[in-house]
């Protein structure tokens, strides 16, 4: 039995995007995407604005860029020491976020 992807059959809700990996091979990733996660998403990028984060507003910024840049530049913001090691790259590969 050959083995199938599992690109052929698409879910309802989903969009498949072509995106490079590190050696720039094609890939082919599905992103889900519903109305809740799109109302949370809108909510917290409100809340970033309101607390003066406007790169918030840039349209060229991945959901995931914007979120976690607005929670570093949050953390950065508050003046408290804490003992954690954020390193945030804008346009970091999956296994970069991941990490």
């Amino acid at each position: 039995m050959a083995a199938a992807s599992v690109f052929h059959r698409v879910r309802t809700g989903s969009k498949i995007a072509a995106q490079y990996d590190q050696d720039g091979n094609l890939i082919q990733v599905e992103t889900r995407e519903d109305e809740e996660q799109s109302v949370k998403l809108a909510e917290i990028l409100e809340l970033l604005l309101a607390a003066g984060y406007f790169r918030a507003r840039i349209k060229g910024l991945s959901p995931f860029d914007k979120v976690v840049g607005g929670m570093t530049w949050c953390i950065t913001t508050c003046n408290f020491d804490i003992d954690v090691d954020l390193l945030f790259q804008e346009n970091s590969t999956i296994g970069q976020k991941m990490y």
